[in-house]
């Protein structure tokens, strides 16, 4: 049976959240959308029409949800595509231990996927992903459980077999309703995260305790 492991991406591989944060905030100011920090970091790994139908509600918004969303998306595109982008550290010495091991790395994204794609290729670490999952391919986003049951159901494998990583309450509690282990990865940058649910959590992609449970799995 394969052994899957599930990224998130922002937060998780890219240290993005609060670059997306402050170019929303200072967005959200021009467009009349009020909302404060500890409001934003609340919908943060959670789908984008989740958010917009948040805020479309509270602010009154004339255009569509889906004209905010793909207006967002495009900031967040430009953004990445002129910006100086670093993975997390340590994170590709573990991509590199898992694949080395026989692990199938895949993502499952609330993101745009170009912006996934974008990504990917500015780090150079497309090698390492056999699968990729954007918010755009599932009718429901996080933290509904559907983006990762999808993964599961690709490689036709048990949900409880998977590992997901996780840095947001929204992708723990998908992970969680998707019946799969869930490490939760504790980045101050992504906010006040409440990841109680995760199975373990992490400060760093050196832990212990993360090798210690690569290597039972390896194992089994």
């Amino acid at each position: 049976m394969k052994k899957v492991i599930i990224f998130d991406m922002d937060g998780v591989i890219l240290d993005s959240e609060k670059l997306y944060m402050d170019l929303n905030m200072e967005w959200f100011k021009k467009i009349g959308i009020k909302i404060t920090v500890q409001e934003y970091q609340k919908w943060i790994g959670a789908s984008a029409k989740k958010f917009w139908t948040y805020l479309k509600e509270k602010n009154s918004l004339a255009e569509s949800t889906e004209t905010y969303i793909m207006q967002e998306k495009e900031l967040k595109h430009q953004m990445l595509a002129n910006a100086f982008l670093a993975p997390m550290p340590g994170i590709v010495s573990l991509f590199g231990l898992l694949k080395q091991n026989g692990f199938t790395l895949a993502i499952a994204s609330s993101g745009l996927r170009k912006n996934i794609n974008l990504i990917l290729s500015k780090l150079a670490i497309d090698e390492y992903f056999d699968l990729i999952v954007s918010g755009e391919q599932v009718v429901r986003g996080k933290p509904e459980p559907d983006i990762f049951v999808s993964v599961a159901e690709h490689y036709q494998v048990i949900p409880n077999t998977c590992i997901v990583v996780e840095d947001s309450t929204n992708g723990v509690t998908a992970a969680k309703a998707a019946g799969m282990y869930c490490i939760g990865f504790y980045n101050p940058n992504s906010g006040n995260q409440d990841l109680s649910k995760a199975d373990m959590v992490i400060k760093t992609f050196t832990d212990e305790s993360l090798i210690k449970l690569i290597t039972d799995k390896m194992a089994s």
